[in-house]
């Protein structure tokens, strides 16, 4: 059974439930100062950052895949959404607001600026167990920073705390790169004081502790995805590169640690199967696996039900009140959909292998992007309990919103290992290795040979070379055999297959779209293109061109500061692409 936020933090102190802690926010300056006396306050607080960050979660969500074409118009229609959706984007809509970030980064400020005095008053109270509360509150306002500059780009950028309404709040914007190498130096800060324990406890049944709060592992999985982020919009080749490599440097460490795995998916390949192969006369014949009487039940239900895999780096531990908000969005009110043409059309397409789909062989990927209850349609990472039982009552929904997991490191490594390539005559080396990282997620998944990556040849990697691959020996290619910006789109579908509606895709495909965009970025890789062919399953049938010809400019691609806080704020000025309402 899994266990609540409220027991994540370690230590003897007894810690409160999110719905509790909603009592215990210091409310002024005054309260404050009398309420940072104790180290059980202080872990009430991070209890509470964590709490606030669960319970935006829907929100995050939202901002996170509502751009991009994975999702569709559910069945109840959120207006909001379908403006943005046609391009009718203004700073009233509900949907631009970011006030859920500036309140965990308040959060954060607050406890970094007050535990000191529960130093003083509390003589059972370390050193060292404030400074893990400081990391952890650092690294969880610079991941809500990450998600300000993907979305608004430039934003205030605020490390004071609030406490009421004496201080003044009129903060101008910071430029994305400045505060992208703010965050980044913070993180290295933190990973060089060594102040994050790289687990929180040994045994093996305390999963939550280790999973549900940020580690030294949490924090190097954001920092990678800083770097790359770094990378791609960084305009000097060689502080590009740094980046890249730093990013792969700490994909590696993950990676290399023992401490994850990808959850398995047990199946036969046809070869061990004992099907009838005899008129079958090439490698690509047998590399198919055979799935009669395997079901991705136990990998679904690991991952995403039951929650704290071995995979999982960090994942928010479910709580009935704060969940609630998620379960609204996506499995009672159903305001989004799959997109399952774009599913179906495009990133899952069916084998071409006659044996290989009598014998069911697919992308067991695709039963966990979409799936059909009762008529109705539904993104079941989030509203099944087993991939055939939906989740129908509010206070049923207990799952764990998972932050970064192992399969997510492997593919920053490929996408890195690429753009390092291009930089390097297109080198075959480093462009197979990335192969080899994407192939990982893949033959876990028993993805098929028509989303594979095709060679100059036109063939597919997986099925020249499956035994190969699958048993880590070594492939000799010919010169140019893989084509880096062949490699490059392969890499984005393959994030929209593995990571679907885990909040990455608008991020992933906007990043593409500005290495190379407008003469800045990288200048490794990169296309608009990629962005534009998007456009079709972005919005309404009528409404394609007008947003293809938007994405070409780059401010439309982020959102309009919120009406609300342009109004409140004397220093932030409304972007001029969006005008004055």
């Amino acid at each position: 059974m899994k266990k609540i936020l409220s027991i994540l933090l370690a230590g003897s102190v007894a810690f409160t439930s999110c719905n509790d802690w909603l009592n215990l926010e210091p409310e002024n300056s005054v309260t404050a100062e009398n309420y940072w006396l104790t180290e059980s306050d202080v872990a009430s607080a991070m209890t509470g950052i964590y709490c606030n960050w669960l319970s935006s979660s829907n929100i995050i969500w939202e901002q996170s895949e509502m751009r991009g074409d994975m999702v569709s118009p559910g069945s109840t229609t959120l207006s909001d959404y379908l403006l943005i959706r046609e391009g009718n984007i203004t700073s009233s809509n509900s949907l631009v607001k970011w006030d859920h970030y500036y309140s965990i980064i308040n959060q954060c400020n607050m406890l970094l600026d007050r535990s000191h005095i529960a130093l003083t008053n509390d003589p059972s109270y370390s050193v060292t167990q404030d400074s893990i509360y400081h990391a952890q509150a650092r690294v969880v306002r610079d991941l809500m920073y990450f998600y300000l500059i993907r979305i608004w780009k430039d934003v205030p950028y605020i490390t004071t705390a609030y406490y009421d309404d004496t201080k003044d709040r009129n903060t101008p914007v910071s430029s994305r790169m400045d505060i992208l190498n703010a965050l980044i130096a913070d993180l290295e800060n933190i990973q060089s004081a060594g102040d994050l324990p790289y687990s929180y406890s040994s045994a093996s049944t305390d999963k939550a502790l280790n999973k549900g709060q940020v580690t030294m592992y949490m924090l190097k999985a954001v920092l990678a995805d800083m770097y790359r982020m770094k990378g791609s919009y960084s305009t000097d080749l060689s502080e590009s590169q740094e980046a890249y490599k730093k990013c792969l440097a700490l994909c590696n460490t993950i990676i290399e640690s023992g401490q994850y795995a990808l959850l398995p998916f047990t199946k036969s390949t046809a070869a061990e199967s004992g099907l009838d192969l005899t008129e079958l006369t090439t490698k690509a014949d047998s590399s198919f696996y055979y799935l009669a009487d395997v079901e991705p039940k136990d990998w679904f239900e690991g991952l995403y039900t039951n929650g704290n895999s071995n995979e999982s780096i960090m994942e928010l531990q479910e709580d009935s009140y704060n969940s609630s908000g998620l379960y609204s969005t996506l499995v009672g009110t159903r305001y989004f959909y799959p997109n399952t043409e774009l599913l179906g059309n495009s990133l899952f397409v069916p084998t071409e292998k006659e044996l290989a789909l009598a014998c069911r062989y697919h992308d067991v990927r695709d039963d966990m992007a979409s799936a059909v209850y009762s008529g109705s349609l539904y993104i079941p990472k989030y509203g099944f309990t087993d991939l055939s039982t939906v989740i129908t009552v509010n206070t049923d929904f207990k799952k764990n919103i998972l932050q970064y997991r192992l399969a997510e490191i492997y593919l920053m490594k490929a996408e890195v290992l690429t753009q390092i390539a291009m930089a390097n005559d297109n080198d075959q080396d480093m462009l197979l290795e990335a192969y080899r990282a994407v192939f990982k997620v893949r033959d876990r998944a028993s993805a098929v040979e028509t989303t594979d990556l095709q060679l100059g040849s036109g063939e597919y990697m997986q099925d020249l070379y499956w035994n190969e691959l699958r048993n880590d020996q070594a492939i000799t290619l010919a010169a140019g055999a893989i084509q880096a910006s062949a490699m490059e789109k392969f890499i984005l579908d393959e994030e929209a297959r593995e990571m679907a509606f885990e909040g990455r895709r608008w991020f992933d495909v906007l990043r593409n779209a500005e290495r190379n965009s407008e003469g800045s970025g990288s200048c490794t890789g990169g296309s608009i293109g990629y962005l534009l062919s998007t456009a079709g399953s972005c919005t309404s049938t009528d409404k394609i061109s007008y947003i293809m010809g938007q994405f070409r400019k780059p401010d439309f691609r982020y959102l309009p500061y919120p009406y609300s806080e342009v109004n409140l704020n004397e220093n932030l000025s409304q972007k001029p692409f969006w005008g004055i309402e």
